[in-house]
């Protein structure tokens, strides 16, 4: 193992990426990791070769020059993922004793930029999504109507991601008839439990009876068998559900009211505004959406039209107050 400092950076980055790879970390944050520390490092290496690179030129000074430099030409969000990359990749270093202490801590990173959740803007969406699936796509070559159901409808009553819900398997679904939850694993491998209701827990009985008259070798009572699959037997990829939501906006007719950038994600965004705006609490919502930071559930509130205020309007404290005016003399309160 070489000494503290010393080494390439195109081996400690390699080494790090690997570890990576082999614990929970999805593959798409792995690859863009690989590419927000690539793009630094060329910066730090300039008009050098970045495989002459050593993990000792990854100085503070090194580092905030390049953080400034991409910065001038990348989002905010872009810089602070890049940052987040690189404080994992220091903090892989320090374990592995090649790095005395993480120096990220001394690279200035932009404030997130706070933008608002981008839900459908249909008062009827979660309503045509239901009804579309629930009809056979006329230009499907195999259409699927009980299993596109099944898929919609989880994602308009849970809230999950799309990475969440192909990494559904048959044992995910958990519970006797009447309290099923769904076990599902979030970021960085956190697992959490939503639970099922009669509607969600029909639609996915109607769908795995469909399925075992196509596909009677399935044993679907093993619990790591895929829950959803595709016309020809197999799990269902990201793309592939991308690809079937898409479809089911454009026959729904609300194509154009979904967010540019978040096709899937928009489900999700969706799900969490009208559970606030149903009156659910900020932390039940927050253990739904399996969000770390309860900041990150809290956006939500922006968006709905006075949350804040209907909040506090109907808390008791506030009602004990409106009762002891109305009892005093002058202009009541509404």
């Amino acid at each position: 193992m070489p000494a503290p400092g010393q080494g390439r950076f195109s081996d400690a980055a390699g080494a790090w990426l690997d570890h990576l790879g082999k614990t929970r970390t999805s593959s798409a944050t792995v690859a863009a990791y690989r590419r927000d520390v690539d793009g630094i490092a060329r910066r730090i290496a300039g008009p050098g070769d970045v495989n002459r690179l050593a993990v000792r030129d990854l100085t503070k000074d090194a580092l905030r020059k390049a953080f400034a430099s991409w910065a001038a030409d990348h989002a905010a969000s872009s810089v602070l993922r890049a940052h987040s990359a690189w404080s994992s990749f220091f903090g892989f270093l320090v374990t592995q004793d090649l790095w005395a202490g993480n120096p990220m801590v001394a690279v200035p990173k932009p404030k997130r930029p706070e933008t608002p959740p981008r839900a459908i803007r249909h008062p009827e969406a979660a309503a045509r999504l239901l009804a579309t699936a629930a009809t056979a796509d006329p230009l499907g070559r195999k259409p699927w109507p009980e299993r596109d159901l099944a898929l919609i409808a989880t994602f308009c009553v849970t809230g999950i991601r799309v990475g969440e819900a192909v990494s559904l398997s048959t044992g995910s679904l958990d519970g006797p008839p009447g309290g099923r939850r769904l076990m599902v694993v979030g970021n960085g491998g956190k697992a959490r439990s939503i639970p099922v209701h009669d509607p969600l827990e029909a639609a996915f009985g109607a769908y795995l009876r469909t399925r075992t008259a196509r596909f009677p070798g399935h044993d679907l009572d093993r619990s790591d068998t895929p829950l959803f699959i595709d016309a020809r037997g197999r799990r269902l990829g990201a793309d592939q559900v991308k690809y079937l939501i898409e479809r089911l906006y454009v026959r729904a007719g609300i194509r154009a009211r979904v967010p540019p950038g978040a096709l899937v994600h928009a489900l999700r965004h969706t799900f969490a505004i009208t559970a606030l705006q149903a009156g659910a609490g900020l932390v039940e919502l927050q253990a739904l959406l399996g969000h770390a930071s309860l900041e990150t559930t809290r956006r939500y509130f922006d968006t709905t039209a006075d949350g804040l205020r209907e909040v506090t309007r109907s808390h008791p404290g506030q009602i004990a107050l409106r009762e002891h005016l109305r009892a005093q003399p002058g202009p009541k309160p509404s």
